[in-house]
């Protein structure tokens, strides 16, 4: 129909655009109805139904789609027409239509109207690629996987497959395909192919495999098996399924031929990767059957038995493959490790040689040369190091390396020669240089090698060890002192280096530089090394004279190694010279313990003065004479039994070996000195003073002798002579700081101390402390004797006790005048009971211990000429301190006193005795006749009085009772008097005192009518040598004689004492105050005389002032005391005592003068006069007062 009306259409247009006339006819009507005829003949010829119309499988055009859109408004319900219609759409692009006729499609259709929307959208989305982003793509993922495979077409799942790749999904392609595959079994295997292709870009590699090994199975022809086994191999291996890819090959060998090399080789590497040795082998096999010449095939035979850890046959097959062709730097390597696993090494060297010709790396040549040196191949190993130092610097170990090779190819000159030009090439390295001067060392060219640790000083500088060899390298040149310089260059004090000190004191020991050595081989002993035989010698004579003490440790070190008796003997001599009793303890403990012990002299010596300091001297006397016995020629007991003696002040024994030795002393000059010193004891000075010159005579430079012998001449009156000598000394000896006998520092100090330099003599001391004991106890009793002269008693005691817990030794003298100090009367009874003290300590002991009689015995007992002239003075000054205390004899004389208003004068009697050794007993007696305006009305007249004493002398004090009485005409007295004293310490005294009806001296009128009762206690205190303090408090009862009360009150008195001189004269000064307060009764008291006229009557107040108070200052010279009982003086005596004081209460000075001299006669008898004024007298009524005496005394006894 529509063709008709086009045929219309055209004949129209004819018409109307025809040139020709309208009248003219070209056809009759019956042509035309013939062309009608035929026209309608045609017509039902070509006829066709509408099916015509329909579409068809040409390339669809728009005519076609609107035939087809045509047929679908007549028939809507034609699916099949309409799935065309959307077909012909989409393949024209006609989307939108497309996708509207999609939407007609009834409900029945879904599966395929999820595909076609599918497919639209991804259409759509291809047309817009800037809308294709990740989250559009997936969801077109989505919307295609949504889709039922099953429910569409083939035509359309080749579709669906196209889509999936275009959105880069192969997985749903390969599935896609998959179905293909069963649904077109014409193309299945093309589908298979493209299934499989889609799995390997979905890297699904072995469902990709598994399908190459289904088209394997199923291929027919060899050729189609042969690229199904390729491909399915290397699908396996992408699938990392090296095992079943290797199983793959070996069940399929049969199919492979010459040309699949790689296939084989490919196969090999995944059965040697998975350890399917037993495939591999095989495969190889196979692979050597068809190409017998194939380096590949060798090439993994050779990777088989590597892989299978068969080196051997790794080894086999690899030298085949060297010898079929040079193989490449790779497989010489791989040879070259195999021959060293295989123990070929000489091969394996050979192989690295070749392959430095073609890689010459440093890793390569490295592993070249340290292989050379394993197989001591040092030509090898010279030549490859030698090239590398020529290219760069070495390494040290490559250094080491070829020096090492040098020496022991014994080429050390090459050596030498090729360190030289390395040097100059790379002088920075530093162990090049250390490479060459051990090269210097071995080959003894000391010289080069001083100089060249020069250079390398300059350079790099050297280490302890290097400097101590280039010091070493100097000392075998026979220049040490080159040798020091070069170790002294550094600060040494931070060097710990043991080879350091020891080279350090050898050369400080040739060298003569005695503090350098000892210091190294302290800076040795520190760092732990034991000294042997000769670093012990050398310590010992360094030690000696610096440091004993440690001169002593190496000794006993040396003792305890080699346990001789020589050793011993060694080291308890140098104990006893030191005086270390613990050591000295534990050598001889020791020393017993050995066999042949009595043989050895030393232990003799060293027990007896071990019983000589524990205060045993009798069993040290024993031990002396028992040695003497036993070695009676050696001559080493006799000075020390002297010694002995001497050091005990035995005087006895003494003399009878004097006179059994003089003959043999002559002959043996280790006797002249105790002779001498003997002698001197014995106060023999003259005989002394012989021994001495005969010493000096034979050592006219020992300053110790020389010290004695200025004692002797001391001792001997030539006191000018000794102070020049000792001056000298000063002048000439020359004292070093360190390094000197101890007892040459004794002596100087000595000599300095004689020569009124004790202070310096202490600094001295002090600086010469070095810690040693020795040294130590040279200051300490420098220090004490410091102390005794300034009088420092107080700290004496402490420093005793501080030398007593540092283990110093104390002198005798320090211990008996510590413990007269303190009152120790156990260390005063031991001492006594020991030998050692000299009789005027003895005498002083006694006096402390309470036993004066016996003091005073011993005194007297060894006062003769044989003392020494500082113990005779000594003891004549104790025996007169006595004499005074406890004195004896008779007295008479007559006296007067004169109190200011009252004078009283008559004779006295005084007589003195010691009735037993405690007991001592003194009477006064007196007749005096009172005057004076001061009595009043009173007459007493004459008085008689008596006054009996008794003193008992106890251990801490004495313990006194008084009886005295007077008679006069005013009335009688009897009184009596109890005193206790107490020694509380060498400076303490207290003494207490009750006293009734006693005698008052406060005032004359109150001595002649009255009297005392009281209680009182008084104190002395040495506060130093030349100082004291003297107190008392009492209180007083007055009264009558008859009893009637006069008051009562306290006195206190307080004085300090100085002594200037002690004697020669003695002068003191002193200063106190007196204080009185007394509460008087206010009655009159009674007269009792028969003048009744008188209008005078006696108050307290007449008898005893009720206060007074005076301060003053005084001071006494004297020589003696003139007019005491027993003279202490020769010849004459004197006394001039002075004092001023001001008596507040009365606000008046005051002054008194007391004077006196007293002179031998008859004898031992003494006539004194004294005299005595005061310008103020208590209770004197303002009249001054006064004393005036003379006496004459006789002693009783010695």
């Amino acid at each position: 129909m529509a063709y008709g009306s086009s045929i219309f259409r055209c004949r129209g247009w004819l018409m109307r655009n025809s040139t020709a006339p309208s009248s003219t006819r070209l056809l009759s009507p019956w042509a035309l109805l013939l062309i009608a005829a035929l026209l309608g003949a045609l017509l039902v010829l070509t006829y066709t139904d509408e099916d015509a119309l329909l579409p068809d499988d040409r390339q669809p055009d728009a005519v076609s789609i609107n035939y087809a859109e045509l047929l679908l408004q007549a028939h809507p319900e034609n699916m099949s027409l309409r799935l065309k219609l959307i077909e012909q759409l989409i393949e024209l692009g006609d989307l939108p239509r497309a996708r509207s006729h999609v939407y007609l499609l009834p409900e029945s259709e879904a599966g395929i109207v999820r595909f076609l929307r599918a497919e639209l959208a991804v259409l759509e989305a291809q047309t817009a690629p800037e809308s294709m982003t990740l989250q559009a793509r997936t969801a077109l993922k989505d919307q295609l996987r949504a889709v039922d495979r099953d429910s569409i077409s083939t035509e359309e799942l080749i579709r669906y497959a196209a889509y999936a790749l275009s959105l880069t999904d192969p997985g749903l392609a390969a599935q896609a395909y998959r179905d293909l595959a069963v649904r077109d079994e014409t193309r299945r295997d093309s589908w298979l192919n493209e299934a499989a292709r889609a799995h390997l870009g979905a890297g699904e590699t072995s469902a990709a495999a598994e399908l190459f090994i289904e088209q394997l199975s199923d291929a027919e022809t060899t050729a189609d098996r042969r690229r199904y086994l390729h491909q399915a191999f290397s699908a396996l291996l992408s699938a990392d399924r090296s095992e079943q890819a290797a199983e793959l090959v070996h069940r399929h060998l049969s199919l492979m031929n010459a040309e699949d090399g790689a296939l084989f080789s490919a196969a090999v590497q995944a059965g040697i990767g998975t350890r399917r040795y037993d495939l591999v082998t095989d495969t190889i096999a196979s692979w050597r059957t068809l190409q017998p010449d194939d380096l590949g095939a060798l090439n993994a035979e050779f990777g088989l038995h590597l892989a299978a850890g068969e080196l051997e046959q790794a080894w086999a097959v690899g030298q085949r493959l060297a010898a079929v062709e040079p193989p490449v730097a790779g497989q010489l390597k791989q040879l070259a490790l195999l021959g060293e696993w295989t123990g070929h090494t000489t091969a394996a060297l050979n192989f690295w040689l070749r392959l430095i010709q073609l890689e010459d790396t440093p890793a390569v040549r490295e592993h070249a040369w340290r292989l050379a040196a394993q197989l001591y191949d040092f030509d090898n190993t010279i030549a490859l190091l030698a090239d590398t130092g020529a290219r760069r610097q070495l390494l040290d170990a490559e250094l080491d390396a070829l020096v090492f090779s040098h020496s022991e190819r014994g080429t050390p000159e090459q050596a030498e020669q090729w360190l030289r030009g390395y040097l100059r090439v790379h002088p920075s390295h530093q162990l090049a240089w250390m490479r060459l001067q051990q090269i210097l060392e071995q080959t003894q060219q000391l010289s080069a090698e001083a100089e060249l640790w020069a250079d390398i000083e300059g350079r790099f500088g050297l280490s302890i060890v290097q400097r101590v060899d280039w010091a070493e390298a100097n000392w075998q040149l026979f220049d040490p002192q080159a040798a020091w310089q070069v170790l002294n260059a550094i600060d040494a004090d931070s060097v710990t280096d043991q080879g350091y000190w020891r080279l350090r004191g050898e050369l400080a020991w040739e060298l003569e530089r005695d503090e350098e050595a000892l210091e190294s081989y302290l800076r040795l002993e520190a760092s732990g090394v034991k000294a042997d035989s000769t670093t012990e010698e050398r310590l010992i004579s360094l030690y000696e004279h610096s440091a004993p003490d440690r001169a002593l440790d190496v000794l006993i070190v040396s003792w305890k190694r080699t346990r001789t008796p020589a050793s011993l003997s060694r080291a308890i001599q140098m104990a006893m010279q030191l005086g270390d009793m613990v050591r000295l303890d534990a050598l001889v403990r020791e020393g017993r313990l050995l066999p042949d012990s009595d043989s050895i002299s030393a232990l003799w010596s060293a027990r007896a003065m071990q019983a000589a300091e524990v205060g045993d001297s009798k069993g040290a006397e024993r031990l002396y004479l028992e040695a003497l016995a036993r070695f009676p020629e050696t001559g080493e007991f006799r000075p020390q039994l002297l010694w002995h003696y001497i050091d005990q002040g035995q005087r006895e024994p003494l003399a009878p070996l004097l006179r059994q030795w003089q003959n043999l002393a002559l002959k043996r000059s280790a006797l002249w000195l105790p002779f001498a010193s003997a002698n001197l004891l014995l106060n023999r000075n003259d005989q002394a003073l012989r021994w001495f010159d005969l010493y000096l005579e034979l050592n006219p430079d020992d300053s110790l002798v020389q010290a004695g012998y200025a004692d002797a001449l001391e001792s001997a009156g030539y006191s000018d002579r000794a102070l020049r000598l000792r001056r000298h000394m000063l002048r000439t000896i020359e004292m070093p700081m360190r390094g000197a006998d101890v007892a040459q520092y004794q002596t100087y100090l000595r000599l300095m101390s004689a020569s009124g330099a004790g202070a310096a003599a202490g600094e001295l001391a002090l600086r010469w402390r070095d810690g040693s004991r020795p040294m130590l106890q040279l200051w300490f009793d420098q220090f004490s004797e410091q102390l005794d002269v300034l009088n420092q008693s107080s700290l004496k005691g402490q420093w005793l006790a501080w030398a007593r817990r540092n283990g110093l030794k104390i002198s005798r003298y320090a211990e008996l005048q510590e413990a007269l100090q303190t009152q120790n009367r156990q260390a005063l009874e031991r001492l006594l009971a020991q030998d050692g003290l000299d009789p005027a300590q003895r005498v002083e002991a006694l006096q402390r211990l309470g036993a004066n009689s016996q003091a005073m015995a011993e005194a007297l007992a060894a006062l003769s000429s044989e003392q020494p002239v500082v113990v005779r003075q000594q003891l004549l000054r104790q025996a007169l301190a006595l004499q005074e205390r406890n004195p004896q004899g008779i007295q008479v004389g007559m006296r007067q006193q004169d109190f200011g208003s009252l004078k009283l004068q008559g004779p006295t009697v005084l007589v003195a005795r010691q009735l037993d050794h405690d007991w001592h007993a003194s009477l006064s007696l007196a007749q005096m006749e009172y005057s004076g305006s001061g009595l009043y009305q009173a007459r007493p007249g004459i008085e008689q009085s008596a006054e009996l004493e008794l003193t008992r002398t106890l251990d801490n004090g004495s313990l006194g009772v008084a009886v005295d009485s007077s008679s006069h005409d005013e009335g009688d007295r009897f009184g009596f008097g109890l005193s206790r004293g107490l020694q509380l310490t060498s400076k303490d005294a207290l003494v207490f005192r009750a006293d009734w009806q006693r005698q008052a001296e406060d005032s004359g009128l109150l001595r002649a009518l009255g009297q005392r009762d009281g209680v009182g206690i008084s104190g002395t205190h040495g506060i130093s040598a030349r100082d004291q303090l003297s107190w008392s408090l009492t209180h007083q009862r007055y009264s009558m004689l008859d009893g009637e009360a006069v008051g009562s009150g306290q006195q206190a008195n307080l004085e300090l004492s100085h002594a200037v001189f002690f004697e020669g004269p003695a002068w003191t000064l002193r200063s106190g105050l007196s204080y009185a307060k007394y509460r008087l009764k206010n009655n009159e008291l009674p007269d009792e005389t028969e003048d009744d006229v008188s209008e005078f009557m006696s108050t307290p107040a007449d008898l005893l002032q009720e206060r007074f108070g005076q301060l003053y200052v005084g001071s006494t010279w004297r020589r003696g005391f003139p007019g005491a009982l027993n003279r202490g003086t020769a010849q004459f005596s004197w006394l001039l005592d002075v004092l001023a004081g001001w008596q507040w209460t009365e606000q008046q000075a005051n002054y008194a003068i007391t004077t006196g001299v007293g002179m031998r006669v008859l004898g031992d008898d003494e006539l004194a006069f004294t005299f005595g004024y005061q310008s103020a007298p208590r209770n004197g009524d303002g009249e001054p007062g006064g004393t005036l005496g003379v006496t004459y005394s006789a002693r009783f006894g010695r």
